[in-house]
This record gives C-alpha cells, sequence and structure tokens, in this order.
C-alpha cells in the first residue's frame, strides 16, 4: 500500500478507535486497521466469536462506550442505528463516528465508485454489472452488502479499477458523501422493524446520491414513488428508466439507447429482471462498454442463487427457488414472471411488520394461483390479509408447519404448473436465513424432480 495512502488513512481516523458490532462487517475493519498500523483496538459486542485475534480489547457491549474516554473514532456496523444515546454522547464530546463505508468513500476516488439501493434487486443488479463491465474489459471489483466487505476490496492495484458497492439504507444511514454513478432500483419500504418510518428510509437510502458531484448521474427507476424522490435529490445528472421513460421498460422489452432486448430473451424470468438489465447497461454503457458486450453479457447471465431461482423439474411441476424474497414487493414481481402458468406458492416466515395489503390483491387478482401453502411467524397475518380480499372466493389455502409438507400440499392440488417459493418474509424462527431456507427447499425438491 503506497505511503500516501496510509497517510490519507492516519488523517481520516484517529487513534484510539473502537468498532461496535464484529460480525463479518466489524471483523474485515478491524483487520483492515491492523494492517495499516493500528493497535489496541477497543471492541463493543454482546455476541463475539470464541476467540479473539491478537490486538482486539473487548470492553463488553455498546453501553461500555463510555467507560472509553480516550477513544477518538467509533466504527458502526451497518446495523446499529448513529443515534443510540451512547454514539450520540460519544460524538457530543468530540468523538469522530465512522463507518466500513464512510471509510471506503473516504480512501477511494469517487469518480470510481459505483453505488446500487434500492428495496429490490441489488444483488442481481450489481452482479449484471460486474458482468457486463467483464466482458467489456473494463477492470472491476465487487462488494458491499454483498459477498466481499468493502474495505476488502482495496489493494495496491485498486486505482484502475472501478469498485461496484451494493448498499442497504443501514450502510447509508450515515453516509455524507456520493458516488460518481449511482443506481435507485425500485423502493418501496423495508426495515421498519428498525427504521422509524418510510420516510426515513427513503431519506437514508437518499444519502447516496444528494452529495453527487454536478458531473454524477443517478440512474433510477421511474415506476415507484420511492425511487423518483431519491432520484429528485440527486446532486448530478438523474436519469429515469421504465415504463414511460426514454430507457424505456415495458412487460414485453427494454430499449436503450437503439438496444431492445425482449423479455422471452434472458435467461432471469420477470418484468423486473429487465429493470435489473436496464439499470447495470446505462451504467456500464456510460462507462465505455460497447452495446454488443452488454446484450450478450445479459443473455448469459442466470441469475443469483435464491433469487427466482431453477430448482428443478418433473412431468407436472416446475420448480423456483426465491427464497431471497424477504418483502412483498419480491413476491409480486416473481407472481407476474409466471402470468401463463398455475402456482403453488408457499409464503410466509418471521415478522417484519410488513404491510401484505398489496400482494393478497395481487394474489386473489391472479388467474392461476392454484394454492398457497402459509408457513412461519407471519401465516395467521398472511391467511387473514388474503381471505380479507376475497370473502367470496374459495382459495386452497393452508397453513402448514414447514417446507416438506407445504411441498406435499401443493404437489398435491397444481398440475402441469410451477412450485414457487417466494416467502414475502424474512426466515427466522425456522431457518438460520434465507440461504438455509433456500438449500432446504432445493434438497426436498430433488425428491419430486427428474
Amino acid at each position: 500500500m503506497a505511503l500516501n495512502y496510509i497517510k490519507k488513512l492516519q488523517s481520516l481516523i484517529p487513534a484510539p478507535v473502537g468498532i461496535l458490532g464484529f460480525g463479518v462487517e466489524g471483523q474485515s475493519t478491524f483487520s483492515f486497521l491492523k494492517k495499516h498500523g493500528y493497535k489496541d483496538i477497543f471492541i463493543f459486542d454482546r455476541n463475539l466469536p470464541d476467540s479473539l485475534p491478537e490486538g482486539c480489547i473487548y470492553k463488553g457491549d455498546n453501553t461500555a462506550i463510555s467507560q472509553c474516554r480516550n477513544m477518538r473514532t467509533l466504527f458502526r456496523s451497518a446495523g446499529i442505528r448513529p443515534d443510540i444515546p451512547e454514539i450520540k454522547t460519544f460524538v457530543q464530546e468530540g468523538g469522530l463516528l465512522s463507518s466500513q463505508i464512510e471509510l471506503v468513500f473516504g480512501l477511494v476516488p469517487h469518480s470510481r465508485l459505483i453505488g446500487v439501493t434500492g428495496t429490490l434487486g441489488k444483488g442481481t443488479c450489481c452482479s449484471l454489472l460486474k458482468t457486463m463491465l467483464d466482458n467489456a474489459n473494463i477492470r472491476c471489483a465487487l462488494g458491499g452488502n454483498i459477498g466481499i466487505a468493502a474495505l476488502d476490496l482495496l489493494t495496491d492495484s485498486q486505482d484502475d479499477r472501478f469498485i461496484i458497492l451494493e448498499l442497504s439504507s443501514f450502510q447509508l444511514s450515515s453516509l455524507s458523501a456520493s458516488p460518481k454513478y449511482a443506481v435507485v432500483l425500485k423502493t418501496t419500504s423495508e426495515h421498519l422493524d428498525w427504521h422509524t418510518s418510510q420516510q426515513e428510509y427513503w431519506e437514508h437510502k437518499a444519502n447516496l446520491v444528494k452529495y453527487q458531484s454536478p458531473d454524477a448521474f443517478t440512474i433510477y427507476c421511474d415506476d415507484a414513488p420511492g425511487s423518483t424522490w431519491i432520484g429528485a435529490r440527486a446532486g448530478g445528472q438523474a436519469i429515469p428508466f421504465g415504463v414511460s421513460a426514454k430507457i424505456n421498460v415495458t412487460e414485453k422489452s427494454l430499449n436503450i439507447e437503439g438496444m431492445v432486448i425482449s423479455s422471452h430473451e434472458p435467461r432471469m424470468p420477470g418484468t423486473f429482471n429487465l429493470q435489473n438489465i436496464a439499470a447495470a447497461a446505462s451504467i456500464a454503457l456510460k462507462l465505455g462498454a460497447s452495446p454488443e458486450a452488454v446484450k450478450e453479457a445479459a443473455m448469459r447471465f442466470r441469475g443469483l442463487e435464491h433469487r427466482l431461482e431453477f430448482a428443478g423439474k418433473n412431468d407436472f411441476f416446475s420448480f423456483y427457488n426465491d427464497s431471497y424474497a424477504t418483502r412483498p414487493e419480491a413476491v409480486i414481481g416473481a407472481l407476474k414472471s409466471f402470468e401463463n402458468k398455475k402456482i403453488g406458492l408457499i409464503l410466509g416466515g418471521s415478522e417484519k411488520f410488513a404491510d401484505f395489503t398489496e400482494l393478497a390483491q395481487e394474489i386473489v387478482s391472479h388467474p392461476h394461483i392454484s394454492a398457497i401453502a402459509l408457513i412461519g411467524d407471519t401465516a395467521p397475518r398472511l391467511q387473514e390479509s388474503i381471505c380479507k380480499e376475497a370473502p367470496s372466493k374459495q382459495l386452497n389455502l393452508k397453513i402448514c408447519p414447514d417446507l416438506d409438507k407445504s411441498l406435499q400440499f401443493l404437489t398435491g392440488i397444481v398440475k402441469n404448473g410451477v412450485i414457487l417459493l417466494s416467502p414475502g418474509c424474512a426466515s427466522f424462527g425456522l431457518f438460520k436465513n434465507y440461504k438455509e431456507r433456500g438449500k432446504i427447499f432445493k434438497k426436498l425438491v430433488r425428491n419430486y424432480s427428474h
């Protein structure tokens, strides 16, 4: 690492340093700081790994911050609100609050940064963009809220690479800088068990774009009020994509700068994936990728695991694993991908207090949903919401204890159609996370596939 880089780091982050939250991001932050000369870093977390690396000084949970009066910088891990009393007191007494993402924005030229946020599609869009840039021989790296922690992307040769960052509202909540290139995908509401309101959620997302310079670009979805609201706050040029936008995305096709992609061409089903392609292509073209390289990459991209992933088939069913769909809006998008096929839907999970009204209306109005298996803590509330929208309609609806019983129920009713796991809820309670839920589903599907 070049000496001037180290000096820049030391000017940004005065020692002694503390890290609030020692999960994946916190451990990455510790490793980066230790590698660059920081010693005796304070750690605050109620849940710690079995052994701490050398150089960690464990102080307890976040209530212990006040015990470290000599601490000058505190790194907040993404899931910890920046306005908890202990942090507010620390800042009021002259301490510097930072985060991994804020440090990356302090170290990397903003002209090399690409930030992607939204409620739906972030991981797919980021991965698509990397595939497009790779295909065009434009050097890039991908991380942030997907795969690799952002600081782990920084290497001696990083200056000539574009850094693609998937960014959550948690990571953006205290950010005071913006990248030259930003994408705001469809934004609705999410994490209302963490955010005080939908408005706060949108405001935190808007930090991605509102500090942009005039020569910067924001690509945003024009078909959702949240992303339109955020796009209007961009400091740079705001470019919409959507049904009525110049970057035109309909249920049947995408048209961007004369490049047309029909809905049946990509390997990934769904109109929402045409939106992901539109957003990724917009950035790739601005960075110099040819339309041919962009379209070729979009055509061969298979999608990410647990995102409307084809999981198997037999003579009667095709199975799709959409375990990553932890919001009602994601389920609506998945259902629209199979509008002409009979569907058996597995829905439900742990409680995040989402509003199921729109999802229930979509389910009731969908002409081909044959049966629904409800699982998890939200099953009774989902059942109530769906039945409320169709009091006189006969629905094949059943609360099931697990995925196995759900598959048994649905395969006994649905014939010549799709069995879709698209829960619309988080996985906790029945599963460790959405990945475990998806893997168990795929394992069970093997008993029905050939």
